[in-house]
């Protein structure tokens, strides 16, 4: 079966492999299979999988690499691999092209018609499927280098949401537009030049320089003029005005003279700036319009805006402030008064109880922040923007604090809209009322000053109606009512304190007579209507502390002229009081004047509702503002109380800036007999109100007792809502109740962990806040707690309770937002161990960042969970997070991963004297070499370990291999067969490739450790045991050894005189080891094929996943089950079938090492048969010679002879050495042929036994994944 991804299918049905030799010296830079399957070509519109079977394609994506020698980063080496590691180089293709590679980017060069950009994802090692497959190092891009690459995205086939009425077809264009011509047309307007995006003038002048420098001195001295015109004012006119402040001071909004002077000045200054602006050369204003979207409009508001911003704190606001002073001491004294009123008091109308009044208090704190930004504006335009911004957010709704378990019900069980609206529908009159508590509850100053900057000083926009007017309207009814009418906003603001203080410091005697004032009142009436005395003293009384706050606002007690401040605020005060009755405000807020007509009791209350966006009133009965008029009812028309109401039930339900109530403040402050007391008053804090009471974020008074960790007020709120609660739903419900951050009270169990024996079983362990952790997130990370193991042991209990299904607990139902298990985050062994092996868990399940809980652990250093894990048999020791590194390579302890290399020796089969050796890990090195880390342990008679560490490199191996066959040339040997270099890309080096020379290698030294010859070979245990080893002093010693093997052989061996029985037993067992072969190599592309398909299984399986996520019908439990089990199909790094491969992979080397070690003989019989016919030549020779008449050339017959009989001794001595020879190699390969079969044996059947057992493992979880892929799917 061919693969998945269309590239390597169609490279390896092409001749071009044939043009790759060797292989290890190509890289195939292979696209991924989604990108291949779901994108095109932009300009030919062909889908890559087809481009993919052009042999162009497929060139184009193979890195030729000449002797397997990176290229330089330039033309002259200076051999210093660190240094050109980060450098570009420029490799060539197998089509002549030139791509270039920098960090982990390649870029296309030289041949390609575009130039492209892909990212280097990951690395691997490619099998084909033939029978001696050679590996092919694939680095997985994220593009192609070929085309202009496009994605092709999924369009889900339904109807989409249409807001446009249904009775209207489609316009031409519209039709043309979604004809065959949409293509075109979206290239067209994505051909178009974008347009530059212009927020400010400043941003003007930096994108258009030509233009900034023609304006720039006309803009200069403009400025400088302005500066020295209203410095010119400032000292006369100032002063004047507050000198006769007492006699002709204006009330309200009225422009003043100095106002209106810097008014004028700013006008003409923005109306000359304008004229600037025109003066602009014409090819640059034409310039302007074609590169951005302004027009004539927008850029005068710009220059507005600019020319204000300029002469904001320098001059002009600064000036507005001081005209507005006395006024604004006056305002702010006035709201200091009143920073303890309660939203509820203010005549604001509240629906929906408690939890209405909560939304109310969310919304007013949303609006105090967005207000707050205006003591930091720098222009009239951004105030008003704020102001703008303030009031809707004020009438903007948002999903209660304390949302619900599920959708349409609150915590206490009180049915709420699913699905609230977005603009609420606000009375004007409930509008000012809301301002009203934003405006007090923000340290903002100046309040009046900024007003009339706001009104006064925008020339260009229209600030007297629309939303601007509406807005301005309002803020300024607000700021006429702090500054005349709050006389029982303070008064209830005082009565509020007084009650909070005592709360808070615990003062009960103080509480009761607040709340349970002296019986000689009959009823609660009598306390709200005071005697007309009474209201007159606590009038006189509210003004003195008025004039007090405000002659604290002035150290000297004089005004900016010298004037008393005693003395001008008499006269402000007594010229207010005139002012307000000759124009009265009663008709915008009649808050104690009684309704006309009056209401009929029989008949229920009409509910009225104005949308905010109302026209301005226009009525003129109030000299203070003519534009505050509403044309609804007042405030207080809705309201269940009257203005500044201080009855006891109202008193009992307030609230301060945070939403705390009276019960909060106790449990805040730490007062049990308090919160006792108040909870002793049935008749205002009945269990429905405390089971509703709750702050601006959301937070119960239970759950705020355990969070202060108060056993005392966690036992008598806890007591109280178990015996007061109506039913075991009510206090689950409670219990579930989320604050702002979704977190329930069992979310703050480590602050009472003894709590979770008590009412365990009733708390929503499964409960996420908005980061996606469970209490029982909370509790593992708790790492410092003192009863950090009792408490997680506990919960675990608990919540294993709760699932009712009598099932292990399901690990799956506690997963935060960024992927991580209870595995990732615990830190205990023995909880570790129950996750492990008594709860339903996903061992290897990775997070965001691709960590599993191994991983995580290695990284912090905690050894003791890093051998939990070593000894569960699900672990996958070799997964990878997402740039590619394993856990030991995460460890940034020397600690951890000595830890690591103890445990990976342990846990290899020992040998048969009990020793253990193995490479355990293999890094990188900066030379661009591999390092491997060699271990070997003995066990000791006192149950401990010897174990010494050695590092060697892979030159180390090969000189081993050269000596030994050096000393034992009949002997066969691991063949040091050319491996794949990791590093061909140095940028990004092939962890693949590390990984199976690290295999490899350990292989060929456990082939050296049971083999018959070099199992007790010195040299080979030297190179496990000696840290230092001396290539030079080693190979000097292999060569004499070698000289001594060949006289021993002389001495020891009979010569071989019958060579037929050799080449008998030599071919026979040739035939033997091949069948052999041959079944090993069949085995090995079965094991490729099957590994192959899993991959690609398992990578079509995460695609299908990705399309089924596209059909928005589908609820969410069906797409989390098919990624579910999408991820149960992945295969781990090291899977059984892997190992499994590199198992028989090593008996199909050391069988071909046999094949090499067999014709060993066959080459010295033919040297045998070479020398034998040498010695019947030289014999003949001698017989011819014999023949020669007697007397002639005697000497020169004599000496030939002797030259023939010398040299057939000497054919005849060689004989007789490769006779011994050949019995010495014969006894060898006989004896070592026979530990070989027995050693293969064992081996393969060592593998098929692993693979049996880790295939158990593996499936046997992945059963567990395809369950909890079921019961997500149950869910829905």
């Amino acid at each position: 079966m061919q693969p998945l991804n269309p590239f390597l299918r169609a490279f390896f049905r092409s001749t071009l492999p044939t043009q790759c030799s060797p292989v290890y010296h190509h890289i195939l830079l292979v696209p991924t299979t989604e990108v291949l399957l779901c994108a095109r070509d932009q300009e030919t519109h062909a889908l890559y999988a087809d481009l993919a079977g052009s042999e162009d394609f497929l060139a184009s994506h193979v890195l030729r690499i000449p002797g397997g020698v990176v290229p330089s980063s330039s033309g002259k080496d200076n051999g210093n691999v660190r240094e050109n590691k980060g450098k570009a180089k420029q490799y060539s293709t197998l089509n002549g092209r030139t791509v270039v590679v920098k960090d982990a980017f390649i870029y296309s060069n030289k041949g390609f018609r575009a130039l492209n950009q892909a990212q280097i994802l990951s690395d691997a090692l490619f099998y084909p499927d033939v029978l001696d497959a050679q590996q092919w190092l694939v680095y997985y891009i994220s593009k192609p280098l070929v085309g202009s690459y496009e994605v092709i995205r999924i369009t889900p086939a339904i109807v989409p949401a249409d807001d446009r009425p249904r009775d209207k077809g489609p316009t031409p264009s519209a039709l043309i537009t979604n004809g065959s011509g949409a293509g075109n047309g979206s290239e067209a307007a994505s051909s178009l030049p974008r347009k530059k995006e212009i927020k400010s003038f400043s941003d003007l002048l930096n994108h258009f320089p030509m233009i900034a420098r023609q304006m720039q001195p006309g803009l200069e001295r403009l400025f400088k003029e302005f500066t020295t015109v209203s410095q010119e004012d400032l000292g006369s006119s100032l002063h004047t005005t507050l000198s006769n402040g007492s006699i002709t001071q204006p009330l309200g909004l009225e422009l003043r003279d100095e106002e209106d002077k810097m008014r004028r000045s700013l006008e003409t200054a923005v109306t000359a700036a304008i004229d600037l602006f025109q003066m602009v050369d014409k090819q640059q204003l034409s310039l302007l319009g074609a590169t951005t979207e302004l027009t004539g409009p927008l850029v005068e508001r710009m220059i507005e805006r600019y020319i204000t911003e300029q002469v904001h704190d320098s001059v002009l606001f600064s000036r507005i402030c001081a005209v507005r002073r006395v006024d604004d001491l006056e305002l702010e004294s006035r709201i200091k008064q009143m920073l303890d009123v309660d939203i509820s008091q203010v005549g604001i109308p509240i629906e929906g109880g408690q939890q209405g009044k909560q939304e109310l208090a969310v919304r007013l704190a949303r609006g105090a922040e967005v207000f707050k930004k205006m003591g930091v504006a720098g222009s009239p335009q951004e105030m008003l923007e704020i102001l703008l911004a303030t009031e809707k957010s004020i009438t903007m709704a948002e999903p209660s604090v304390g949302a619900a378990t599920k959708p349409g019900v609150t915590g206490v069980g009180n049915v709420i809209s699913e699905k609230p609206s977005a603009v609420l529908t606000i009375n004007a009159d409930t509008l000012i009322s809301m301002l009203l508590v934003v405006v007090i509850r923000s340290p903002v100053r100046h309040l009046q000053a900024r007003l009339s900057y706001m009104r006064h000083f925008i020339f260009i926009d229209d600030v007297e109606s629309g939303e601007m007017g509406y807005a301005l309207n309002t803020f300024d009814a607000v700021l006429a009512y702090l500054a005349r009418d709050s006389g029982g906003l303070r008064r209830a603001s005082r009565r509020n304190r007084k009650l909070w203080q005592a709360t808070k410091t615990g003062n009960v005697p103080e509480m009761r007579a607040v709340l349970e004032p002296d019986r000689l009142f009959a009823n609660e009436e009598a306390l709200v209507e005071e005697p007309e005395e009474m209201r007159n003293l606590q009038t006189t009384s509210d003004e003195e502390d008025d004039r007090d706050s405000m002659l604290s606002c002035y150290p000297d007690g004089t005004t900016l002229d010298g004037e008393s401040v005693k003395d001008a605020m008499t006269d402000r005060f007594a010229q207010i009081d005139d002012s307000s009755q000759g124009g009265s405000l009663a008709h915008i807020f009649p808050f104690q004047r009684p309704p006309t007509p009056p209401p009929d009791e029989q008949k229920p209350k009409m509910k009225k509702r104005v949308a905010m966006m109302l026209s301005r009133s226009t009525s003129n009965s109030s000299s203070y503002s003519a534009r505050s008029r509403s044309r609804t009812k007042s405030i207080d028309s809705h309201g269940s109380g009257i203005e500044g109401d201080t009855s006891i039930v109202r008193l009992s339900q307030t609230q301060g800036s945070a939403g705390d109530s009276v019960m909060m403040m106790a449990i805040e402050s730490y007062q049990q007999d308090a919160l006792r007391y108040l909870l002793g008053l049935h008749e205002y804090y009945p269990i429905n109100v405390v089971l509703e009471d709750c702050n601006n974020e959301g937070t119960t008074l239970l759950s705020a007792a355990v969070q202060l960790g108060h056993s005392g007020l966690v036992d008598l709120m806890l007591d109280f809502v178990l015996q007061h609660a109506e039913s075991r739903e009510v206090i689950l419900a409670y219990l579930a109740r989320p604050d702002s951050k979704g977190r329930c009270v069992a979310h703050y169990m480590f602050n009472q962990p003894r709590l979770i024996s008590k009412i365990g079983k009733m708390l929503p362990w499964r409960r996420k806040d908005k980061n996606g952790q469970t209490p029982l997130f909370a509790l593992c990370r708790s790492y410092d707690h003192a009863e950090y193991h009792g408490m997680v042991d506990a919960a675990l209990s608990a919540a294993a309770d709760t699932q009712g299904d009598n099932e292990p607990l399901h690990l799956d139902d506690h997963v935060d937002g960024k992927g991580n298990t209870l595995l990732h985050i615990v830190n205990d062994p023995q909880l570790t161990l129950r996750l492990l092996h008594q709860c339903d868990s996903d061992v290897n399940s990775a997070n965001d960042k691709r960590f599993t809980p191994l991983m995580v652990a290695s990284k912090y250093g905690r050894t003791d969970l890093v051998r939990v894990f070593f000894a569960d048999s699900r672990v996958d020791l070799l997964a990878k997070d997402i740039r590619g590194l394993t856990a030991v390579e995460l460890a940034k302890d020397d600690e951890v991963r000595n830890r690591f290399d103890d445990l990976v020796l342990l846990s290899s089969t020992p040998g048969p004297d009990g020793r253990t050796t193995t490479i355990v890990r293999s890094f990188f090195v900066e030379d661009a070499t591999i390092r491997l880390i060699l271990k070997s342990g003995a066990p000791n008679a006192k149950s401990t370990i010897t174990v010494t560490t050695c590092r060697r490199s892979v030159a180390d191996f090969e000189n081993l291999a050269r000596w030994l066959a050096l000393e034992h040339p009949a002997s066969w040997i691991y063949p040091n067969t050319s491996f794949t270099s990791p590093f061909l890309i140095p940028s990004k080096p092939s962890r693949a490739a590390l990984r199976d020379v690290q295999v490899r290698l350990d292989n060929a030294l456990q082939s050296l450790l049971t083999h018959p010859t070099f199992s007790t070979h010195e040299m080979v245990w030297e190179f496990f045991l000696v840290p230092d080893i001396d290539p030079m002093l080693l190979g000097e010693r292999s060569r004499k050894k070698a000289e001594t093997r060949v006289d021993k052989v002389k001495e020891e061996y009979a010569p071989v005189t019958d060579m037929r029985d050799v080449e008998v037993f030599v071919a026979h067992a040739k035939e033997s080891v091949r069948g052999i072969q041959h079944a090993i190599k069949s085995v090995l592309r079965r094991v490729n094929k099957q590994r192959a398909l899993l991959l690609d299984l398992s990578e079509a399986q995460f695609l299908a996943s990705n399309v089924l996520s596209t059909l928005a019908y589908l609820p969410k439990s069906h797409t989390t089950a098919f990624e579910r089990y999408s991820k149960c199909l992945v295969q781990a790094e090291s899977s059984p079938m892997t190992q499994f491969y590199y198992s028989f992979h090593l008996i199909s080397v050391t069988t071909s090492a046999v094949l090499t070690a067999l014709n060993r003989p066959g080459l010295l019989i033919g040297s045998m048969q070479q020398t034998q016919k040498s010695i019947d030549r030289h014999l003949s020779s001698m017989n011819r010679q014999t023949r020669w008449p007697s007397g002639l050339f005697d000497d020169t017959r004599r000496h030939m002879q002797l030259e023939a009989a010398e040299k057939a001794g000497k054919a005849a001595g060689e004989l007789e050495t490769l006779g011994c020879e050949l019995r010495y190699t014969q006894q060898t390969v006989a004896a070592e042929l026979a530990g070989w079969q027995d050693g293969h044996e064992k081996v393969a059947r060592q593998a098929i036994r692993q693979l049996a057992r880790k295939t158990i493992v593996a499936e046997k979880a992945r059963l567990q994944s395809m369950r909890r892929a079921l019961r997500e799917l149950r869910k829905g």
